[in-house]
């Protein structure tokens, strides 16, 4: 999986009143939100297509993490390899709020 993503793309299931958000089935992003904290990565729907290699990580998951202090294990080795950094995320007003 890749991290070139910045900025979440305007149908990122993590920003508020996207399309992708108000047409998830009830609970499912709540449950990407779980399964995000308990270190799984989460592709932008973007890339699905593509080769798993070839995937993109999706900059919302990215962010949502980010805020909420939770970097998980793929997030940090990719940090540690020079794959991602942190910093170089576009802050987005629109996140959804914290899911817990």
């Amino acid at each position: 999986m890749k991290f070139n993503l910045k900025k979440p793309c305007r149908d990122c299931p993590f920003l508020h009143g996207s399309s992708t958000n108000v047409t998830l089935a009830e609970g499912r992003l709540e449950g990407i939100a779980r399964d995000l904290m308990s270190g799984l990565s989460f592709p932008c729907h973007k890339t699905l297509d593509l080769k798993s290699t070839n995937r993109e990580h999706c900059a919302g998951a990215l962010l949502y993490l980010e805020r909420e202090e939770r970097p998980n294990q793929i997030m940090r080795i990719a940090e540690r390899l020079g794959l991602y950094d942190h910093t170089k995320l576009e802050q987005c007003s629109s996140l959804i709020e914290p899911i817990h």
